[in-house]
């Protein structure tokens, strides 16, 4: 190769250098960048124009010709691989083979996110140096995966406070401990913990497009929606129905016997004083026109509405429901809460608990199935184990009933079976203090609750999800399992290890 050609292919290679740093330094494309590109031709093509005959003679070499083969096979397979990888990050798919599904979406999840119309914008606030930050972001990143393998339309962005002052006043973040906001179409929801179960519930309040109204019925001394100190208010559930998306008011029947418009629920919680007949006259015309009614009574106190439910085909038992326990005296009766273990698998409000999860109830009383309107279908949502005692009263003497008893049912079909009605839902429970203060969060009371107001105000989207917890593979071994082991494993199996080492060694040795 002629000292020309070489001096112009060294220009040239400067021309391109110097093209690709102004791009970098400038970050946009300028006129500049079009001279040097030109330059960087030119000189390309003065040096194959000098030694043409050069260049003919070496690509006509049978070493040139095998070579260039070569290089055509591995730019084709890095072609390939390319598009492989292109292809794969477009669509992409997982397989769980985790005995819970601890890796994989609900139905749920994956049904309200493949149904949005609407970008989604998912905003995680951080600050830089915060301890536990870049745990919190890479765990959220892998959970945010799972609802965009389902939908284009969920974007996550990572902002640091320091660096985005405006956007962190406008969401009105003030810490950097890992605050997320969803927003979707101007509505906004905050959550603070890494799951789906918190996510999905934030999705659901950001895509409903009008909030749903509960009315609490007051007058009859039921608990108290206003009362968050005393254990036995109702000022936490209030607050769980609002950071929902609820619109909580109080309704007053005594006052004025009419239904309001606007109410998807009605919950009587608890009441002490007996309803009057013109009362039960609207609640029975409220369900006659598919309402959607949440009755909790303590035992003994059925606040004259044992008539209501007997038209629904329930009978209020007004006794008490004691579990058993096992002492080293023998059997006894457990006067703590009462445990409600079986739970309706074909119901949508008790279908997500496990098996091993339970709800409380303090002293409850059971519920019995009675004569069943046609029409009418009674669901046992939560019943007691096998075990369980009634009593008439809390003066506990000898042993009670055994059986298994039901303490929450679900009620709907069409009131007294009169065809023109409109297809109605009730929710009835034994026990009140279950939706107390006290004992909200206990165990999965949260969940039978929220999830009961949902399904009676039509939103089984808003049907939480119960966390999904790790399976762990139990190997429980005998004392004879454990010997075995032990003498024909543990043992031999070093001993053969030893002797095989030493056998080839001294045969090595004698070779």
């Amino acid at each position: 190769m002629s000292k020309l050609s070489k001096i112009s292919f060294l220009f040239a290679g400067f021309s391109l250098v110097a093209m690709s740093i102004t791009r970098y330094l400038l970050g946009d494309w300028v006129p500049f960048c079009w001279l040097a590109l030109g330059l960087a031709v030119v000189f390309v093509l003065v040096g194959l124009i000098k030694d043409r005959a050069f260049f003919k003679e070496f690509f006509t070499m049978k070493t040139t010709k095998e070579g260039m083969s070569m290089g055509m096979l591995i730019l084709l397979l890095l072609a390939v691989l390319g598009a492989v990888n292109y292809i794969g990050a477009r669509h992409t798919k997982t397989w769980d083979f985790s005995s819970a599904r601890v890796n994989t979406l609900s139905e749920q999840s994956i049904k309200l996110v493949k149904s949005l119309d609407s970008d989604l914008k998912v905003y995680f606030f951080y600050k830089k140096g915060v301890e536990g930050n870049e745990e919190n972001r890479r765990l959220f990143r892998e959970l945010i995966k799972k609802y965009q393998d389902h939908s284009s339309k969920v974007q996550l962005d990572f902002v640091e406070v320091n660096e985005r002052p405006d956007l962190a006043q406008e969401y009105g973040v003030d810490k950097g401990s890992g605050v997320v906001f969803l927003d979707y179409k101007g509505r906004r929801n905050r959550i603070e913990k890494i799951d789906e179960q918190d996510f999905t519930s934030a999705l659901v309040k950001v895509t409903r497009e009008k909030n749903k109204t509960v009315y609490f019925t007051v007058g009859h001394g039921e608990k108290a929606l206003s009362e968050n100190k005393e254990g036995l208010g109702l000022g936490s559930l209030k607050s769980l129905l609002e950071n929902n998306r609820y619109t909580v008011k109080e309704l007053s029947l005594i006052q004025n016997a009419k239904i309001p418009e606007d109410a998807d629920v009605i919950v009587v919680a608890g009441p002490v004083q007996g309803f009057q007949a013109f009362e039960i006259d609207a609640l029975e015309g409220y369900l006659k026109n598919g309402g959607s009614l949440f009755l909790a009574i303590e035992s003994q106190n059925t606040a004259g509405l044992e008539k209501l439910v007997a038209k629904m085909g329930v009978q209020f038992e007004n006794n008490y429901i004691l579990n058993q326990v096992e002492t080293v005296m023998g059997k006894g009766i457990n006067q703590g809460p009462t445990m409600g273990v079986i739970f309706s698998m074909n119901n949508k409000i008790t279908k997500p608990f496990g098996r091993s999860e339970v709800t409380l109830f303090r002293y409850p009383q059971s519920l019995k199935k009675v004569d069943i309107v046609k029409g009418v279908i009674v669901d046992e949502l939560v019943s007691t184990a096998p075990n369980a005692m009634a009593f008439p009263s809390m003066q506990i003497r000898g042993e009670g009933p055994e059986g298994t008893y039901a303490l929450v049912d679900e009620v709907s079909g069409k009131w007294a079976g009169d065809e023109s009605a409109k297809d109605f839902t009730a929710i009835i429970a034994g026990d009140v203090d279950f939706l107390t203060n006290q004992m909200l969060y206990q165990n999965l009371n949260r969940d039978l609750v929220l999830n009961s107001i949902a399904a009676l105000a039509k939103e089984e989207n808003l049907i939480s999800i119960t966390p999904k917890e790790p399976l762990a593979t139990q190997m429980i071994l005998t004392e004879t399992k454990f010997g075995l082991f032990l003498f024909a494993f543990i043992i031999p199996l070093p001993i053969l290890l030893l002797g095989t080492s030493v056998g080839l060694w001294l045969r090595r040795r004698n070779a």
